[in-house]
């Protein structure tokens, strides 16, 4: 056991010096996460800077900037700046000062009324492709809400004669109250404690990079290996079992170590929810766990550290995808179930979710055991080829 550890005591020492490992451990992680949470806001702290021109002045025109727009306002979703005309509109998109601006043209409502094809303008800042969607869907509701009122005012022609204008207006204020025939509902379980994106890209970054830091054990043996240190050492009276123990302890001590400090600095820079610390540190130990032994096996391969280094790449992105670690797999179905079980990175996600959900410590039970369950199957096959490199 005193060999084995001092090999650990080396290698943390090497590693430490190790310039890149601190970019896969720390440093790219935490700033994907950052970008990440930056281009795709959470839905509760979204909020478009818009203005609304109405050059028709009409009563449909009005429907939309006094009813639709007000509405979004109240609700969070907009904060609404005043413009003088469409130039100023445009010229304030265009420079970034609105992320996107809706234009009624005039005749918008006389074009309605006449069942002509009319126009509402949304104009988008540069960049600003999240919100441009959500403009573009707010112009579409009201479009298809006022082709609602235009198809009852046709209907009603046709079946009583032309309609004098309070008819008209009678049967649009009668469609657009009508109570909706289906309602669709969004039930989000745990809607209160769900995991936010923030939290989501922390949790994901983290269970993918470490793949590439407990990696570099399985480098490093391969690395003295053509060098010739490890066959001196083994030719020592060190028995070589002792040797992939010191090894083996030192990926767990960089993987955990690594997982720590993104925890700790997500939750603090970032805001991140992981939920109760003791069941993120059950996670964590069986998340390590497993990606040593699938590097580990898949390292076991390979002849060469540059070899073994893209196995790896390959392997680690791979599950990764399949896991959700760069975004929720959507979808159910035998062959979405089968992918997530299969890679780490998915377990460790369903774990956290569960955890934060609940805040029971007892929730991640079955997430740490499918990853311990992990890293004792690939573990064997990885032991065994280990055993085999022995033979000089």
């Amino acid at each position: 056991m005193s060999a084995a550890l001092t090999i650990l005591g080396k290698d943390l020492r090497l590693r430490l010096r190790d310039r890149s490992l601190l970019m896969f451990a720390v440093v790219v992680p935490l700033g994907l996460t950052v970008l990440f949470s930056l281009i795709f806001p959470d839905e509760e702290g979204f909020e478009l800077t818009a203005a609304v021109v109405d050059a028709d002045g009409g009563q449909v025109a009005g429907g939309f900037v006094d009813g639709v727009v007000p509405a979004l306002v109240d609700d969070g979703v907009l904060t609404r700046v005043q413009v003088t005309d469409a130039d100023e509109a445009r010229v304030r998109v265009a420079d970034g000062e609105l992320d996107v601006a809706w234009i009624v043209p005039e005749g918008f409502s006389a074009a309605v009324a006449a069942g002509r094809p009319a126009e509402l303008e949304v104009l988008v800042a540069a960049g600003r492709t999240l919100g441009g969607e959500v403009a573009v869907g707010i112009a579409e509701g009201f479009a298809a809400q006022v082709e609602q009122v235009a198809l009852a005012v046709a209907v009603d022609a046709a079946v009583t004669g032309p309609a004098s204008p309070e008819r008209i207006e009678a049967i649009a204020t009668g469609a657009e109250t009508a109570p909706e025939a289906i309602a669709v509902a969004e039930l989000v379980a745990g809607e209160e404690q769900r995991l936010d994106f923030t939290s989501y890209m922390a949790a994901g970054m983290a269970s993918f990079f470490v793949f590439f830091v407990v990696g570099t054990g399985v480098l490093g043996r391969l690395e003295e290996s053509q060098h010739n240190t490890l066959p001196r050492l083994l030719a020592s009276p060190i028995p070589p079992a002792a040797v992939d123990l010191g090894k083996a302890l030192g990926s767990l001590v960089v993987g955990i170590g690594s997982m720590t400090v993104l925890v700790a600095a997500t939750m603090l820079l970032l805001g991140a929810d992981w939920g109760p610390l003791t069941g993120v540190a059950v996670l964590v130990v069986g998340l390590v766990l497993a990606a040593m032994g699938v590097m580990a096996l898949v390292g076991g391969f390979a002849r060469t550290a540059e070899q073994a280094g893209n196995f790896q790449s390959i392997v680690a992105v791979v599950l990764g995808v399949l896991g959700g670690a760069f975004f929720p797999i959507p979808g159910e179905g035998v062959l979405v179930e089968l992918a997530t079980s299969i890679s780490p990175h998915g377990w460790f996600l369903r774990g956290i979710t569960d955890l934060v959900a609940t805040g029971q410590v007892g929730a991640v039970l079955p997430a740490a055991g499918a990853l311990l369950a992990i890293a004792v199957v690939v573990a064997v096959p990885a032991v065994w080829l280990q055993r085999r490199s022995w033979r000089w």
